[in-house]
């Protein structure tokens, strides 16, 4: 919910390390970082300071951030700054390292170098000013505003290619997506063995503070960004834990994304969050410190977005987190596959306490690849634990990174690792079925540009209902659930609004935050346009009273000259003298643009068009008069008084003043007659054909199914299902169901085929001449392509 300034003053920075030739945008990011560290530093320090610690600035004074700001050259942060802070790891050794998060970036910064050409000093000056403005309570020690992690949050937006081994961003509304499917409680321990910016352990931070914020305060942005998620209704040591570091582990191989990601993650409010480089699938080194955080079974929730980058080095994994390529032999000692995208889901699984949860995106080829890794990774998931949903991502998600089709994958652990990985093939699979949804709208378009689509529908509000209904036998699936979308005007309630209006009550309350206008002034409407009309209704009436007053004296002066003059030559010099007098009111009122808001001014700008009409409108009043000859009544006219009165329309103007953002509300209204098909459905894993030739030894039980129609125990018990060779026995399952069918979890495998999508204007004999065409179209193609290979053409 940034306002279009602070927008413009993000691009601004942008084009500043632009021109200072730093084009790859992780670098220039990673520059802003750095200054941002050294800008957090230093309060840190003051309050390592108030706790009786020694300062880490001892001789080195010339590296605080508020004298950084005084000698703005490049040389010095080269020179004197960045070696320095190099050795803060060995600093706070001699000085004893604090827990108030300065180890935390002492332990990111051995390597930190600044990369702006030294002859770039009015550049780095202006980026200095406009860090300073842009993240002015990042020193503070409460840096989690809202508006600091979405100024952050929006830097980062700008990348726009792919990083290294094929990472790029998570859009954050996929991030809130999931998270809401997972629905983290306070205290949980979360872990993204892919990280990147950290994404997804900042929006479960949301998440949690949004779950337990009184409604009447949170407000909902189009795409699901909370704001005003205070976290009131929180239990006494809640907030505390929601906050805890220790709750949110990440891990990235890319050491400038993991510096950027704390930074992200510390401006979002968790203060000291163990994000770290490391390779979540690497082997591990017997004194390895980070062994604590990547032990089997430590975290209640993993969420995630690894990269697909195709194959890992064998040699290199962890090997007790995969399941072995063989039973004997070299292959005892190998993981199953090299396929990072497969390894990825198996160390979630490793991580996951039993009852733990996971919801991650994978490329589409997990969930139908017919390799050996790829059958026993699906097997696993739906034999030894429980698959909870298969959310199909429409193919542009993740445009302009990648165009790949991606799924999102949610499970809970059931077994331990290895009990899982031995399959008893007669057990019936923990999963008995799976519930899949199809996005095809969300909340941008699906092209390179990724266009925002506010207001419109979009299915992940739709998805998210039906997840948490998905066992509710009766529910309907062609009911489509959307939130209701307004308009609000909000601002920032600054220094220079307390000025303009010190005796309303509500903008003193709202004072250093953002607020909606409605909210500090409640005689205003909440709609945006609803509130300008009803300013200018009201004060329409008195900029008119007022111009009229203003030219009363010129106005009689040329009515009085008219009475023994000629009215055709007359009346042009009468207009001329009322416009002369019409540009003094008009410099009066442009006098007080001052009481306007500098930085987003939709208040003056309405402003100027009403005092603009109102003062024409005075002007062809009073010629009308003169050139009918009436009577003009003298006004006694106080220029002063006039100018006061100004003032005041002027402030109620200003009240305007501000953003347009919108909103969505809390509450998802049910839709009837907006699907003509399920978006959603489910797939059995495991169905038994009918056998009623079978009977128990006793004689008993006869048939393979009992009254109900459900395959009895006894039955399921003595049936061999997979030959010697791990192949599937022909006739014993439904074709149709998930085990049969090579464990594919495709969403599309299992769609209901429906004949309201077969609908057509056109008769059977239309399609059938249209498919003959088709067909011949393909066979003509087939025979070019036959005289190619043979060499004729």
């Amino acid at each position: 919910m940034l306002s279009p300034h602070l927008k413009r003053k993000v691009d601004a920075l942008w084009n500043k390390f632009w021109s200072a030739g730093i084009t790859n945008p992780l670098v220039a990011i990673e520059q802003i970082t750095y200054l941002l560290f050294l800008k957090r530093l230093e309060a840190l320090d003051n309050y390592r300071v108030s706790k009786g610690k020694p300062s880490i600035y001892t001789d080195a004074d010339r590296c605080r951030w508020s004298y950084i700001k005084q000698d703005r050259t490049p040389q010095h942060l080269l020179d004197v700054v960045f070696p320095w802070l190099r050795q803060l790891e060995t600093k706070l050794a001699e000085t004893g390292a604090s827990e108030n998060g300065i180890e935390a970036i002492g332990n990111r910064m051995s390597d930190a170098y600044f990369q702006l050409d030294p002859n770039k000093a009015a550049i780095l000056s202006e980026s200095i000013d406009l860090i300073d403005k842009l993240f002015e309570r990042a020193d503070s020690m409460n840096a989690s505003m809202d508006v600091m992690g979405d100024t952050f949050e929006y830097l980062l937006s700008e990348i726009a290619t792919a990083g290294k081994n094929g990472q790029f961003r998570t859009p954050r509304h996929i991030i809130r997506f999931m998270v809401e499917l997972l629905d983290p409680e306070p205290g949980a321990h979360i872990v993204d063995p892919a990280a990147g910016t950290g994404g997804f352990l900042f929006s479960t931070l949301q998440y949690m503070l949004k779950q337990n914020t009184d409604p009447d305060n949170l407000r909902i942005e189009w795409d699901g960004t909370p704001y005003r998620a205070y976290g009131d209704q929180l239990p006494e040591d809640g907030y505390e834990q929601i906050h805890n570091g220790a709750n949110y582990t990440g891990f990235d191989n890319d050491r400038t994304m993991v510096r950027i990601g704390w930074m992200n993650m510390v401006l979002h409010g968790i203060e000291n969050p163990e994000l770290h480089q490391r390779d979540s699938l690497g082997k591990r080194r017997d004194d390895d410190p980070m062994a604590p955080l990547l032990a089997s079974e430590r975290y209640d929730y993993v969420l995630a977005n690894p990269p697909f980058t195709g194959t890992v080095d064998i040699g290199d994994l962890d090997i007790s987190a995969f399941p072995r390529a063989g039973k004997t032999g070299k292959k005892a000692n190998q993981a199953i596959t090299g396929k990072s995208e497969l390894l990825f889901v198996w160390r979630m699984l490793d991580l996951l306490r039993i009852g733990g949860r996971c919801a991650v995106i994978v490329p589409e080829g997990v969930l139908f690849g017919n390799t050996d890794a790829h059958i026993k990774l699906r097997r696993e998931l739906l034999t030894e634990h429980l698959i909870e949903g298969i959310i199909s991502l429409p193919s542009g998600v993740f445009q302009p990174y990648a165009g790949v089709k991606t799924s999102i994958l949610i499970f809970q652990k059931e077994t331990g690792k290895l009990d899982a990985r031995t399959w008893k093939e007669n057990e019936m699979p923990r999963t008995q079925n799976v519930w899949f949804y199809e996005v095809s709208d969300e909340a941008y378009t699906l092209d390179q540009k990724r266009n925002e689509r506010k207001g419109q529908n979009n299915d992940l509000w739709d998805a998210v209902v039906k997840f948490k209904e998905r066992e509710i036998d009766n529910a309907d699936d062609l009911l489509y659930y959307q939130p209701d979308y307004y308009a609000e005007r909000w601002r920032l309630v600054d220094q220079h609004a307390l000025e303009v209006f010190p005796d309303v009550k509500e903008v003193a309350l709202w004072k250093d935050r953002f607020a909606a206008v409605h909210e500090l002034f409640p005689d205003l409407p909440s709609d945006p346009a609803k509130m300008e009309e009803v300013v200018i209704n009201r004060q329409s009436p008195q900029l008119q009273i007022l111009a009229q007053d203003f030219l009363n004296e010129t106005a009689r002066n040329a009515w009085e000259r008219l009475q023994s003059a000629n009215t055709e030559k007359e009346m042009p010099v009468a207009k001329a003298a009322l416009k002369r007098e019409a540009s003094r009111f008009t410099k009066l009122c442009n006098q007080q643009k001052t009481v306007f808001d500098q930085e987003d001014p939709i208040g003056w700008k309405l402003f100027q068009k009403t005092y603009q009409a109102e003062v024409e409108i005075a002007i062809d009043f009073y010629a009308r008069q003169i050139e009918n000859r009436d009577t003009i009544d003298h006004i006694e006219m106080d220029e002063e008084r006039i100018k006061e009165k100004i003032k005041t329309v002027a402030k109620a103007f200003a009240k305007l003043d501000g953003y347009d953002v919108m909103l969505r509300t809390l509450e998802l209204k049910k839709r009837e007659g907006m699907l003509s098909e399920s978006k959603c459905w489910s797939a059995p894993v495991r169905i038994f054909v009918k056998n009623d030739e079978w009977q128990n030894e006793d004689g008993l039980l006869k048939g393979s199914h009992d009254e109900t129609g459900q395959v009895r125990p006894e039955y399921a018990a003595t049936i061999n299902l997979y030959d010697g060779k791990g192949n599937l026995i022909d006739g014993l399952l439904d074709p149709d169901c998930i085990e049969a069918r090579g464990w594919n979890l495709s969403a599309g495998q299992y769609k209901p085929f429906t004949f309201e999508a077969m609908k057509s204007d056109k008769s059977v004999v239309e399609m059938i001449s249209d498919l003959r065409k088709k067909e011949q179209k393909i066979l003509e193609g087939i025979d070019t392509l036959l005289a190619m290979v043979e060499g004729k053409v």
